[in-house]
């Protein structure tokens, strides 16, 4: 018969190992992303063990990724599920693959919309009128696709 001894750690440590805050581990336990830690019997502290941590460490890139927590609760739960376990992660990672891509979209019409505004104003700058007029006049879809990012964008983010 094996023994295994369970390593213990405090929140400050939990935070250090995934990088997040001791605010949202207390934050993600109290929602459930993370299952309830065990405390100390002396002091009534957390105590998270090497699987705790485990599971912190995944959501910490998932949450980098910018996913949802539902969908990362979800992505907890599906780990142990074997083969639907794993069609289902695919499914939610397809899904944050998506909402990353479009986010990515964003940034680009972003830039081309400062690179743009940067020769426009450089053109004000240098006395070329007529330039800047042009400009406008060329970019104006960029314009209007920046306006509907930030109408539409900030549900998304």
């Amino acid at each position: 018969m094996s023994t295994t001894t369970t390593t213990w750690h405090t929140i400050r440590e939990a935070s250090m190992i995934s990088g997040l805050p001791e605010s949202t581990l207390r934050y993600y336990e109290q929602i459930g992303i993370i299952d309830p830690i065990a405390r100390d019997p002396s002091s009534g502290h957390r105590a998270y063990s090497d699987d705790d941590l485990e599971a912190i460490s995944i959501v910490s890139c998932l949450s980098a990724t910018g996913m949802p927590i539902d969908a990362m609760r979800e992505y907890l739960k599906n780990r142990f599920d074997g083969p639907e376990g794993a069609r289902r992660q695919m499914e939610l990672l397809d899904a944050q693959s998506l909402r990353l891509a479009a986010r990515a979209e964003s940034i680009r019409m972003q830039q081309a919309y400062v690179s743009f505004k940067t020769l426009y104003w450089r053109a004000i700058a240098e006395g070329r009128e007529r330039d800047a007029e042009q400009l406008l006049e060329e970019n104006r879809d960029i314009v209007e696709k920046v306006k509907r990012l930030q109408v539409g964008g900030k549900a998304g983010q």
